[in-house]
């Protein structure tokens, strides 16, 4: 059976990298999404949690993901600066953003009733390991190890949220009482959607809430870092075709994703999925970036990450299609545990080394750097 197992992994490698859009050029992306989220918010209030019964050791977001402190991004950078391809550039991470956290402090004084957000570069203010991290963010994007892109204005279903929240004895608010909104259905017992798929709706109120706070999303992605994101990826790759057309009337003209497409039905019968492949164009001419390489050492910590990442990458070289790296943030962080952080930036390094030393004809580019090579037919 585990033969047969690995056999099928194989064969879907294969399959996601033979359609569309080819280059013989050896192009390397790594996209990392959830940066400006707070998700978990100290090691002391994850402690919290796990006394009050809420299994957080179920989830490695829950237990070490968290905004990234000025060590976390001094670590990674410096990692970074270290290696050059075949263009003398370093690897660059695409950081997909999630521009705003719930304003706790406000939703708690309406009582419930009424959401509140702010920026994610306020959140950072409130943490002393935090206070100058944005300015690293600034320096990584100097320097081209650091690219931002669009995420989101939160990473939160806030409808489904604030509905749970009025229930005083829910894990729900316990969590909010411990600073944290991004609580997995796997480590509780609450019978509910998750709240991580902030483009999935419920009801025509949940769907509407969701397409007014894109264009404000990317309005407040513009007025922070000073240029239009040119693409986007949707949380927890949930996200409908009405989705697409408002991100395109605000300038997103590439579609970061998965090879599958999980599209909100306004029913409960879950979600429409839609496959995907890169180079693939929708209606509006938008183009799909599909993610055909994993490294994320943090989901599961024996598995060995650096071999199975290479492997992929041979079979999307092998079509003649970029390897598009999926590496969430929660790979980098050590605010919370820094053995997490430690353990898998060594893990990374031995990635990049090994890529380098491969192909070294490799060339690392940005998502929206890619997708213009695409739209160009270069």
């Amino acid at each position: 059976m585990g033969k047969l197992k690995q056999l099928r992994k194989s064969v879907t490698r294969h399959l996601i990298n033979i359609p569309g859009w080819r280059t013989k050029r050896k192009i390397i992306v790594f996209e990392s999404d959830d940066w400006g989220a707070v998700r978990m918010s100290s090691e002391k209030m994850l402690s919290k949690l796990l006394i009050s019964g809420i299994q957080v050791q179920k989830c490695h977001y829950v237990q070490n993901d968290s905004l990234a402190s000025e060590e976390d991004l001094i670590r990674l950078f410096g990692l970074l600066s270290r290696f050059k391809d075949s263009q003398g550039k370093s690897p660059i991470i695409t950081a997909n953003v999630i521009m705003t956290n719930p304003n706790f402090k406000k939703i708690l004084e309406s009582d419930f009733k009424e959401y509140h957000y702010e920026i994610f570069t306020e959140t950072l203010e409130k943490y002393p390991e935090h206070k100058n991290s944005f300015d690293f963010w600034k320096k990584g994007v100097k320097e081209g190890l650091f690219h931002l892109q669009f995420h989101g204005r939160e990473h939160i279903q806030v409808k489904r949220w604030m509905k749970f929240l009025k229930d005083s004895e829910s894990d729900t608010r316990k969590a909010f009482e411990a600073g944290v909104f991004g609580l997995s259905t796997s480590v509780t017992s609450e019978k509910r959607k998750s709240y991580l798929a902030s483009y999935d709706w419920d009801d025509d109120e949940s769907r509407n809430f969701v397409l007014e706070s894109i264009p404000e999303g990317l309005s407040l992605f513009k007025s922070l870092f000073g240029y239009q994101s040119l693409s986007a990826i949707a949380p927890n790759y949930v996200w409908h075709k009405d989705v697409e057309k408002v991100l395109k009337e605000n300038g997103v003209r590439y579609l970061q994703g998965s090879s599958v497409q999980k599209s909100p039905t306004l029913t409960n019968d879950g979600f429409k999925k839609n496959r995907h492949y890169t180079g693939q164009k929708n209606n509006l001419g938008q183009i799909y970036l599909v993610r055909n390489c994993m490294f994320e050492p943090c989901s599961s910590p024996n598995e060995d990450w650096v071999s199975k990442c290479l492997h992929e990458i041979q079979t999307a070289l092998f079509w003649n299609k970029p390897a598009i790296i999926s590496i969430h943030r929660v790979n980098f962080i050590g605010f919370i545990k820094p053995t997490n952080r430690d353990t898998n930036l060594k893990r990374f390094e031995r990635l990049l080394k090994e890529i380098l030393r491969k192909w070294p004809d490799v060339e690392f580019m940005t998502s929206d750097q890619l997708g213009e090579m695409i739209e160009n037919h270069e």
